[in-house]
């Protein structure tokens, strides 16, 4: 097989492309050992190992002469045949001993991840690692192109938790692009890390795109998405502010005549949702950033004395999935685990509504506490009713 040089980035990409619609068991000879076995593990490992032929255990950049990290994430397809991220893209760990120390530019992950190779395979449960096809041309991906500002600013935002010695209050709902992941076995034996500024042990985290983030990418490498709510040096509650603020006290109807968007019907659902959006993405339909940073947008709607009309309601479960679950893998504690958007409408004295205002939230630590416990006493009520198939909401 061709080699490379692996002191350039263009040599690298270049021979990466010939994995494109292709297994690696169809272009590299691999050991007997590998090639008869049903293993379904780390593709990434292999893929390092036997078709770029890098040394085992390397714990630096993957290709330190060229300055390039290699990363491998799985892609599903659905029914239109549209390529959507599986999982996160997991970079490196944190270091919350070393991380209060760091700059930026001169970090460990920046420094890691500033530039990477990323090659996407479609995943299947059933097909064993060696099989699985490499479905897109590989991506290269530099911090400088892709929402540096965004970046930077989440990066900070979780060593400034660090700093405060709160690493074990970290929510991958705290940021909007990098996420800071679980990455440990999970469970109340797991050992916790220490933290430099607290006695109090926190979990294994690692930085990681979003899921949403990942999303982004894909559909941005197969074509040019435009930017909508952000500019370059906006933040995401900068730019939010500035959208909403000249709606601020106007009603329902003022607002729907200032962006000349109506109801199709007096009993359109979801038209005040609808009518949120075009005030945030300036009278489009579609916010790509909220989508990129997995930002869940919820219309709040008070009464005259400032109390919710209805309570916030979240994703049903199954007495059958809930009882097989552990808190940290499941779906309850991921929506937890978000990043919500309020936009909040408040009826006026004459009952109209109006708008307050919007705001960016996620949940408190001692709030998923808290969720956490009433999860967990919910668990053995599950078992007496593991006949039932109705799906309830909490």
């Amino acid at each position: 097989m061709e080699k490379y040089d692996k002191a350039s980035v263009e040599s690298i990409f270049h021979f990466a492309q010939m994995l494109t619609g292709k297994s690696i068991d169809e272009v590299v000879t691999l050991p007997a050992s590998i090639a008869n076995s049903r293993n379904k593990g780390d593709l990434g490992g292999l893929l390092e190992a036997h078709f770029f032929e890098l040394p085992p255990n390397n714990q630096g950049i993957d290709f330190p002469e060229a300055k390039l990290e290699l990363k491998t994430t799985g892609v599903i397809q659905n029914s239109e045949g549209i390529h959507k991220a599986k999982e996160r893209l997991v970079l490196t760990m944190i270091n919350y001993m070393n991380i209060v120390d760091e700059e930026w530019e001169s970090s460990v992950f920046y420094l890691k991840c500033r530039l990477m190779l990323i090659m996407f395979y479609l995943y299947e449960k059933s097909i064993p690692s060696i099989h699985l096809k490499f479905v897109l041309n590989p991506m290269l991906f530099r911090i400088a192109d892709h929402d540096e500002d965004i970046l930077k600013k989440d990066w900070e935002f979780i060593r400034e938790k660090v700093k405060q010695g709160r690493a074990h209050e970290i929510s991958e709902g705290d940021t909007y692009y990098l996420g800071a992941c679980r990455k440990g076995p999970g469970g109340v034996d797991e050992p916790l890390r220490p933290q430099p500024f607290s006695g109090i042990g926190a979990k294994s985290r690692a930085f990681s795109f979003k899921p949403s983030y990942v999303n982004s990418l894909i559909m941005s490498h197969q074509s040019d998405i435009p930017r909508v709510l952000l500019s370059e040096s906006d933040s995401f509650e900068k730019a939010t502010a500035a959208r909403f603020q000249p709606f601020v006290g106007l009603s329902i109807d003022e607002i729907s005549e200032k962006l000349t968007y109506f109801r199709n019907s007096p009993q359109q659902k979801g038209f005040v949702r609808e009518l949120s959006v075009r005030i945030l993405a300036n009278g489009e339909n579609s916010v790509p950033e909220l989508t990129k940073a997995g930002i869940e947008m919820k219309i709040v709607r008070l009464n005259k004395s400032g109390k919710p009309k209805e309570a916030m309601s979240f994703p049903g479960f199954r007495y059958l999935e809930i009882v097989d679950e552990a808190w940290e893998e499941s779906s309850f504690f991921k929506k937890l685990e978000s990043r919500f958007l309020f936009i909040v409408f408040r009826a006026d004295s004459f009952g109209v509504e109006r708008l307050q205002g919007a705001t960016y939230w996620n949940m408190p630590y001692g709030d998923r506490l808290e969720a956490q416990r009433v999860w967990e006493d919910t668990k053995p009520v599950s078992y007496t009713h593991l006949t039932l198939p109705t799906i309830y909401s909490v």
